[in-house]
């Protein structure tokens, strides 16, 4: 099947989204079909109880697409330094050199990395900064 052939997915503005679903709470509340309506506005019923679900989840219609997402500006990570490192045992490695130790405590549980590589801090940064579990 070549490009041309293939349908294209459709795209709908937040603006309409928003404005079905409103209309689809509206019609649960009155015990209406939510399905009709998603034919009227030519939307598969899915997509519609879909967008519901994440306006009644997280208050958007919309989330942007992981894989393209792109930012103008560096997301910022909340970091708190500590002077003391009372509570975390000191490492010295077979070197007699002291260990680069970078722990963090998150809401499922503590971590603690030493002498993390640059790419798996990266790793570990860029999923913290994700927000979602997996």
């Amino acid at each position: 099947m070549s490009t041309q052939q293939r349908r294209s997915r459709k795209q709908y503005s937040p603006e309409l989204k928003l404005k079905l679903v409103k209309m689809a709470m509206k019609a649960i509340d009155e015990g209406n079909s939510v399905a009709a309506l998603a034919r009227q506005y030519d939307v598969n019923d899915n997509l519609l109880f879909k967008w519901v679900r994440l306006w009644q989840r997280e208050g958007q219609v919309s989330r942007p697409r992981r894989k393209y997402r792109k930012t103008s500006s560096p997301a910022l990570l909340p970091v708190q330094l500590t002077t003391t490192m009372s509570d975390l045992p000191s490492v010295v490695t077979s070197a007699g050199s002291r260990d680069i130790v970078c722990h963090a405590r998150l809401r499922q549980g503590d971590i603690t990395l030493h002498n993390p590589s640059a790419e798996l801090m990266r790793l570990v940064l860029r999923e913290m900064m994700s927000g979602e579990l997996r």
